[in-house]
């Protein structure tokens, strides 16, 4: 599916009109948790996930008029209603208990629809005789406890019941014309996106009518959210941003059957007991953003909302590198101190005649702009920037971050409609396409560098040896090279080109960023022997390779594997441990 067909168009298309969900707890447990002395799946709440405006231990009349109350003050909303039992397992207890249940909440409301949440290990055919009973009465759906097609995952989040057990279950619902949704939660422990994928396809060859998506939560007092806190729990436990999820999501939904209902596509709860993710986005604001990342292909850079950081200033998410293109703790803050301040680019304006920059990694522009307003400040000297960018969508989506009147528009405009800019104090010039491809066709000396590309390891065409060679070869004698990376094979490169290489303060990380140098006297603080040993005796500072400046990332980032296993087959360890002393 390219576009979400939600359950509630689904709604529309069968009564001629949206319908809320009232939902119900009834007394009832888990077999999981009876079982297993009342631990249930590593990720379960003790509450099973009751509605969070139901107090337990309500009456049914209690809980139908809370319900209707919150869905009238919340939603305007009226009826008819949905039913639905929601918490711990909704078949778990005698047909007869079950059957005075469900009667007794049907006559207290117009319910129209009725959904059962349940396990596939808990619909025996008494349970699903009586689910047909209903379905002379109301819309029958079960909400089928699925999670994943991962045996060996099933068993870590100790969810009790196997896939064979959900074909079973979803094939008699299907036989005997109950409709099921597939409830499934992406990124479980240990799974990746092959992981997500497999399931979504599984489920995709199964009778289902509907899928309930979300993402996974870790909840306080639950079993993931001591393994969460614990680094040496294994696999480790990796929770999703939401520009992250969404891509996740959206590849899942594109696997399944287009006319499958969608019932939900992100997990609440109350915020808090959530102690991951913590999204910025509303609930409203994600749904928004995942319809329309849909339907663009995922192409969404233009459209994505700026993100305000710890100095007030803006930054943006690339859905494609997964990335802000700032650390939160300050955008602007982060050009100052990692790139214009240890470049010492204002001392220079006030001592050249002009002064050269090269910025690698244009993005939102800001290092540009803090530059240009450094020469403005200084009002001596001339700067000139050659700034290279592979995107241009990335300026124009920057554009939505400033004010009309203000510089960095100004610079935006002037860059996308001609390619430079120039005032009194500043020229800048912008080049497109692979810097890798541009940087070869440079000829002039740069007193300063700026290297400003996504982290080596989602990025690693603008980190390597052949590229620090390149980038050597346009440095003037009393030039630096700057970036915020500080990553161990990045100062590898740098020194096996011979360059002379230091540490520059921290600011939003816990290391600092990496200066570079021709001249050893350029570089204020080096690299300290411990950082130096790790980089040149251990696998660690190994650099990346690219050969003829033109191989894709993933050629990258598996050569660089290559190398470091043939490097530890000969005895080189992944890590520098001084000798200790006798």
């Amino acid at each position: 599916m390219e576009k979400i067909y939600f359950f509630k168009d689904y709604l529309l298309e069968h009564y001629g009109r949206q319908m809320h969900r009232i939902p119900i707890d009834l007394p009832l447990s888990c077999p999981n948790r009876e079982k297993n002395s009342g631990a249930g799946c590593i990720y379960c709440a003790d509450d099973g996930n009751r509605a969070r405006h139901l107090r337990h231990n309500l009456s049914l009349p209690d809980q139908v008029a809370h319900g209707i109350e919150y869905v009238k003050t919340r939603y305007c909303g009226g009826p008819p209603y949905i039913a639905y039992f929601q918490s711990f397992t909704n078949t778990n207890a005698a047909v007869a208990i079950l059957r005075n249940y469900y009667s007794e909440v049907l006559r207290l409301a117009d319910f129209k629809v009725m959904i059962v949440s349940t396990r596939p290990d808990c619909l025996g055919d008494e349970i699903i005789d009586l689910l047909c009973e209903f379905k002379q009465r109301c819309d029958v759906w079960v909400e089928l406890g699925v999670q994943t097609s991962n045996e060996k995952t099933l068993r870590l989040i100790r969810r009790g019941h196997t896939f064979e057990d959900v074909k079973t279950a979803a094939k008699r619902l299907a036989e005997r014309g109950i409709k099921s949704a597939a409830h499934v939660i992406i990124g479980l422990p240990g799974e990746c996106r092959e992981d997500f994928h497999q399931t979504a396809t599984d489920i995709a060859a199964l009778p289902f009518s509907a899928v309930k998506l979300h993402n996974l939560l870790v909840l306080r007092n639950t079993p993931l959210a001591k393994m969460y806190a614990d680094p040496a729990f294994e696999p480790q436990i990796k929770i999703m941003n939401e520009y992250e999820y969404a891509a996740a999501a959206a590849d899942f939904l594109r696997l399944l059957p287009s006319d499958w209902a969608v019932m939900r596509v992100t997990a609440d709860a109350d915020e808090k007991d959530v102690i991951a993710p913590k999204w910025w986005m509303k609930k409203g604001q994600f749904i928004d953003y995942l319809c329309k990342y849909m339907e663009h292909g995922g192409n969404l850079l233009e459209e994505i909302p700026g993100t305000e950081t710890g100095d007030g200033s803006l930054t943006l998410y690339h859905p494609e590198y997964r990335q802000h293109f700032h650390t939160l703790a300050g955008a602007v803050s982060e050009s100052k101190h990692k790139f214009i301040i240890p470049s010492k680019l204002q001392a220079r304006l006030f001592a050249q005649r002009e002064v050269k920059v090269l910025d690698i990694g244009f993005g939102l522009g800001y290092n540009v702009f803090e530059a240009v307003k450094a020469a403005q400040d200084a009002a001596t000297g001339r700067l000139s920037v050659i700034s290279m960018e592979k995107d241009i969508r990335t300026l124009r989506a920057a554009s939505r971050l400033f004010a009309e009147d203000s510089l960095e528009l100004r610079i935006l405009n002037a860059l996308l409609i001609s390619g430079s800019f120039k005032n009194d104090f500043a020229e800048i010039t912008l080049l497109t396409g692979d810097a890798r491809h541009s940087v070869k066709s440079l000829k002039q000396g740069f007193d300063c560098i700026y290297l400003d590309g996504f982290s080596p390891d989602i990025n690693p065409e603008l980190w390597t040896l052949d590229f620090f060679r390149e980038l050597r070869r346009l440095l003037e004698p009393g030039g630096v090279i700057v970036t915020y990376s500080s990553a161990y094979p990045v100062r590898g490169a740098m020194l096996k080109c011979g360059l002379q290489i230091g540490e520059t303060d921290a600011f939003g990380r816990r290391r600092g960023g990496s200066a570079a140098a021709i001249d050893s006297s350029m570089i204020e603080k080096p690299v300290n022997e411990k950082d130096m040993n790790i980089i040149l005796k251990s696998t660690a500072g190994t650099p990346y390779r690219d050969p003829g400046l033109d191989r894709p990332a993933l050629w990258i980032l598996e050569h660089h594997k290559r190398i470091i296993a043939r490097l530890r087959s000969l005895g080189i360890p992944k890590w520098f441990k001084p000798a200790s002393s006798s």
